[in-house]
């Protein structure tokens, strides 16, 4: 079985899906936008200049030999420096183009001497298309819930909360996210096997549509574990951690609200905020008590803070998974997570960690407030959290991956030479 890996990002767990076709000595070619490796001359050059280093080097990936990579790298930095620093609206329209035209340079290199393409949500369609011309079993993950579901509870939030109203939000729900929706689920009807990362996204696909016998969930996994014990002890105050964009899809505006109902004191609790803000800034302004704020930090930093916080909070409206739950638990930190994301998947509730409901602005404020009242009990959950993190990493995953994508194929193949 030979297979192609289609997605302009290189993060994380890209990588591990890159890897698991490689280890199973299945992989043709991974196409894809930039990447810094040592034999790539763009990324060597570009490392030479102080501004785009950083970012640069965030886009690693050393574990292959160049040969099996494609790239299409201009289009990707532009969209990453608009990011920087241009407003919402107009790197949406950079974002799109990137996606489209990646989009249709990978079908075009696509032909009949691979079995497999793995493509992946909204940079798609024209590959998709390309491979049900050529035959061949196409992949689609689906790292997201499915667009209905999150339309549908980003308009009630809005009006819930109209001071949500802004550039970014509105993206969210005009006329060209129909658009795009209409293109994913144009995507999710030519592919062979749909791939989830939890039991929340299967259910929204499933809601959405999608039958449920073309769907396949594969949780992400746990990284590597600290070699840490979370002591029993009355520690003050109790650090609450939150990571991501602090935007509407995220919940961070459940999360302040909630923050505000709690009115800790400093020498109670700290809630730590990172991430960059995508919500008007004055919905986080005058929250009480210590609130410490880090828009943007490395990610080998945030890996630190866990270390230093008692309690993850993710109040997610919806995420199709949320690694930072699993990198959270890997560090000892037990997490507070909606059940609108991979919580139910992982976390075993009031055992190594908590799971609440979506958009409870009580429920959550009153489970921290429990967090607060109990510090032993939080750091027996830490230690739960970490013993969960030890029985899944990153190798089980790959491992599950390619012999899911293997079996998938197999029948695939039969299928057709019974026809």
């Amino acid at each position: 079985m030979k297979i192609a890996v289609s997605n302009p990002s290189v993060a994380p767990h890209v990588q591990q899906t890159v890897m698991a076709y490689h280890d199973a000595g299945y992989l043709e070619k991974f196409y894809t936008s930039f990447l810094d490796h040592p034999d790539n001359y763009i990324s060597s050059f570009l490392k030479k200049f102080g501004p785009v280093a950083k970012e640069v080097q965030r886009r690693s990936f050393h574990q292959l030999p160049i040969e099996k990579f494609a790239t299409r790298p201009f289009p990707e930095l532009i969209r990453s420096l608009s990011a920087r620093k241009l407003g919402p609206v107009i790197t949406d329209k950079i974002w799109e183009w990137a996606e489209l035209s990646f989009d249709r340079w990978v079908a075009d290199q696509l032909t009949s001497a691979i079995d497999v393409v793995h493509t992946y949500e909204h940079a798609a369609l024209a590959t998709l298309k390309k491979a049900s011309e050529l035959n061949l079993f196409s992949v689609y993950e689906q790292p997201s819930q499915h667009h209905t579901f999150f339309s549908t509870i980003a308009k009630q939030q809005i009006v819930l909360y109209p001071e949500l109203s802004s550039a970014s939000s509105e993206l969210l729900v005009n006329k060209k996210a129909d658009k795009r929706n209409k293109r994913r689920d144009e995507e999710l009807s030519l592919a062979s096997l749909v791939l989830c990362n939890s039991t929340f996204t299967q259910k929204t696909l499933v809601a959405g549509g999608v039958d449920t016998g073309r769907i396949s969930i594969i949780p992400l996994s746990f990284p590597p574990v600290a070699d840490i014990t979370r002591l029993q002890s009355n520690h003050k105050p109790m650090v609450f951690l939150y990571a991501g964009n602090q935007s509407l899809r995220k919940a961070a505006h459940i999360l302040y609200r909630a923050w505000r109902e709690c009115n800790f004191t400093a020498s109670e609790a700290e809630l730590w905020l990172i991430g960059k803000m995508v919500l008007p800034e004055h919905l986080r302004s005058d929250l009480p008590g210590k609130v410490i704020i880090k828009e943007n930090i490395p990610h080998s930093e945030l890996m630190e803070l866990y270390k230093k916080a008692n309690v993850f909070v993710l109040p997610t409206l919806a995420d199709g998974f949320g690694m930072v739950v699993t990198e959270a638990m890997s560090q000892g930190l037990p997490v507070i997570a909606s059940e609108n994301s991979c919580g139910p998947d992982i976390i075993n509730h009031m055992k190594d960690g908590w799971i609440i409901p979506a958009a409870n602005v009580d429920v959550l404020a009153k489970q921290m407030q429990w967090c607060v009242a109990h510090p032993s009990e939080v750091a027996l959950f830490g230690n739960a959290a970490m013993q969960k993190a030890k029985g899944y990493q990153w190798a089980q995953y790959r491992q599950k991956l390619a012999e899911t994508v293997f079996d998938k194929w197999q029948q695939f193949r039969q299928a057709k030479l019974s026809v």
